[in-house]
């Protein structure tokens, strides 16, 4: 049996960016191992749906750490090992070969599994969905067969894949059940700026499209609507949103909440176990609030401040929710939490794509998108949003009025 003083369950994000911080803070070997049942070492996801896609990177520019990282810092990498068992009360990982590997300390990284369509033909050749390295690259070799896609799902994977293929020549459409592109995050002015900006570049939309079964001999060819409408396509890539992967956990004493529950500081009702990235189910100390949340930013900061944690900080994991995202030539970014706005403020042109969009609680800023504006405005809104900054909607509105005149 092999013992290491602290082990991370999951070779994603968080154990990439954990042991990058971890590195340089005296470990020796055998302290800490990372187990994971992928067969590459921790890597970036974001490229996934953007530069690695697009055939613009290749696997060794997307990894966290060069591979010979692990070893010259004396850590313990066991790739395609598979966790069957937790044994909290013996601090103990039993692996689907029968090994046993004892912990002292033990970082819970399970990351998230796609939702996969459970429809008639769902296990066609050609219906792919993007999470892993190797479905990026599934996702790639099918690309250069065939002429049209389907994207199921207008959330930022949908939308960046269909950005990605659409340049690569293929006949996109973008299926969705809502009426406008990402109707759960996008204002009505935001997804009406999009569908435009995507409809000029050649994606077909279909709003209200809700997907019943696939035809095609072996091979997916079509895909059939509820309405009764079938489309032509050779590859379909859905995009529908993730689970917590938390199955090893269902009859443990660890709570699970949308995920594992832990507190401000990351840390589980079970002592000297931790858990980070798209499993966690965290307090967020700035909204006063349970969250979860499945993006890049999350995953890194939360590997850092938990290797802090392990040498001794203690102090609450305290950070600004953030994602960003690449569509064909167009970067943006979002701060915050919108779901408990009660007035939204969009400001500069919406049609020539250059805007951002504020939302407000009671007049104070909680949220911010910026696309194409000024650096100040992507520089201020964060620190607004984490002092919960009041701001006067008119003001904001006025995009003639430059943003840092606002603190005056």
């Amino acid at each position: 049996m092999e013992r290491y003083a602290t082990v991370i369950l999951g070779g994603g994000m968080v154990a990439g960016y954990a042991v990058k911080e971890l590195a340089g803070h005296g470990l020796k070997p055998g302290d800490l191992a990372i187990v994971s049942a992928d067969d590459t070492p921790p890597y970036e996801r974001p490229p996934l749906s953007k530069g690695f896609l697009a055939g613009k990177k290749d696997a060794a520019s997307v990894l966290i750490n060069a591979p010979d990282f692990y070893l010259g810092h004396g850590i313990t990498l066991l790739l395609n090992t598979t966790v069957t068992k937790v044994d909290f009360q013996n601090k103990r990982l039993l692996t689907s070969t029968g090994d046993q590997i004892e912990y002292g300390r033990l970082v819970i990284a399970t990351g998230a599994r796609v939702r996969k369509l459970e429809i008639p033909g769902a296990d066609s050749e050609g219906i792919c969905y993007l999470r892993s390295l190797d479905d990026s690259r599934r996702i790639r070799e099918q690309a250069q067969g065939a002429k049209r896609a389907a994207i199921v799902g207008s959330g930022f994977i949908g939308m960046e894949v269909a950005a990605v293929l659409a340049q690569q020549g293929l006949d996109i459409t973008l299926l969705f059940p809502g009426e406008r592109v990402w109707q759960a995050f996008f204002t009505p002015q935001m997804s009406a700026a999009f569908q435009r900006y995507y409809e000029a570049r050649g994606v077909k939309l279909v709003p209200g499209a809700r997907v019943s079964g696939f035809a095609g001999d072996g091979r997916v060819s079509q895909v059939e609507l509820q309405d009764g409408r079938k489309l032509p396509a050779e590859l379909v890539v859905a995009g529908i949103g993730v689970v917590p992967v938390v199955d090893l956990f269902q009859d443990t004493d660890l709570r699970l909440e949308n995920g594992i529950a832990v507190n401000e500081y990351l840390e589980t009702e079970i002592a000297q176990v931790y858990a980070a990235g798209d499993v966690a189910s965290y307090w967020d100390v700035l909204f006063r609030k349970r969250r979860r949340i499945e993006h890049w930013d999350n995953a890194v900061e939360q590997g850092k401040h938990l290797a802090r944690l392990l040498m001794g900080e203690h102090l609450p994991f305290e950070h600004v929710p953030y994602f960003f995202s690449d569509v064909f030539d167009l970067s943006y970014e979002f701060w915050g939490d919108s779901s408990e706005a009660d007035h939204v403020v969009h400001r500069g042109d919406i049609d020539g794509m250059s805007f951002s969009v504020w939302w407000l609680k009671r007049g104070h800023l909680v949220a911010a998108f910026v696309l194409n504006r000024p650096d100040q405005e992507r520089d201020l809104a964060p620190a607004w949003i984490k002092d919960r900054k009041e701001i006067p909607a008119d003001l904001l509105e006025d995009a003639s009025r430059p943003l840092h005149t606002l603190q005056e």
